[in-house]
This record gives structure tokens, C-alpha cells and sequence, in this order.
């Protein structure tokens, strides 16, 4: 070979040996962006879901429960009830539906996160009983067979 063709090898190796290194790096990048983003939204779904939970608690104790939920005759959605959060991008909102006299729906939605690229919603549901006096009390054991037809 000559010594121009080497050269010619030698530059050609040494190109290609740096898109591969190039390439590896922009893969490494890409990966920790996307590793970045799922656990932001893994952070926003925990945050719902404990937003959701925390309002449907909230609702069935005696200080928010609405004692003329209990004797209005009505079914159907009762009330709806917004919350703002603790942090400013946080929105919670319950629904309370009466399906029979004794039997409730609770409904909590909750939305974590005001960019289109970075939210979480958790919807959480309980059914509720009202108790002797009154009160809700989370359904333990249910049936459809109790819902209205």
C-alpha cells in the first residue's frame, strides 16, 4: 500500500470510530432523558393518587358530611365539591351520587400538573352506607345486586 492510501484508511477509521462514539453518547442522553421524564410522571401519578385518596377520606368524616345528603329524597349526583391542593398545579374534585337511601357513590378525580407534557389523574370511587345514625360508612362487602335498577 501506499503511504497516501494509508492515510486514507487511517481518517476513514478514524471517522467512522467517532460516529460510533457519537452515536453511543446521544444514546446515553436520550435514555436518561426518558428515564427523567417517567420517573417525573411515576412522582405525579403517586401525587394523585394520594390527592384522590386523601379527598375521599376527607368527605366521609361527620365534619364534611352533609346531613341533608342523608334525608333528601332525590337520586343522582347530590353535590360537588372542588379542592385546591397544597401545591398550585393540584385540583381535586368529589362527587357524591345518592343510588338508594342507604347506598352512596363517592367519586374523587384528581389532577396533578398544569403542563399538557407533564400531568397525572387518579380517579378513586367508594361506596358508602349509611349507618343507623346516619353516618357513612365505607362498604366493605357490596353487591351489585344492591345498586338500583
Amino acid at each position: 500500500m501506499t503511504p497516501a492510501r494509508r492515510k486514507g484508511v487511517a481518517l476513514m477509521m478514524t471517522l467512522g470510530a467517532i460516529a460510533v462514539i457519537g452515536a453511543l453518547i446521544i444514546g446515553v442522553v436520550f435514555s436518561a432523558l426518558v428515564e427523567r421524564r417517567e420517573a417525573m410522571q411515576q412522582l405525579l401519578r403517586a401525587r394523585a393518587l394520594d390527592a384522590a385518596e386523601l379527598a375521599l377520606a376527607q368527605n366521609l368524616s361527620p365534619s364534611m358530611w352533609d346531613s341533608s345528603w342523608s334525608v333528601s329524597p332525590s337520586r343522582g349526583v347530590l353535590a360537588t365539591r372542588s379542592y385546591p391542593l397544597s401545591t398550585a398545579d393540584a385540583i381535586d374534585t368529589v362527587r357524591i351520587t345518592k343510588l338508594t337511601p342507604r347506598l352512596f357513590l363517592l367519586i374523587s378525580d384528581a389532577r396533578v400538573g398544569l403542563s399538557p407534557l407533564a400531568f397525572a389523574r387518579r380517579r378513586v370511587s367508594m361506596i358508602v352506607v349509611l349507618d343507623s345514625a346516619r353516618h357513612p360508612v365505607p362498604s366493605r362487602l357490596h353487591s351489585w345486586l344492591e345498586l338500583p335498577r
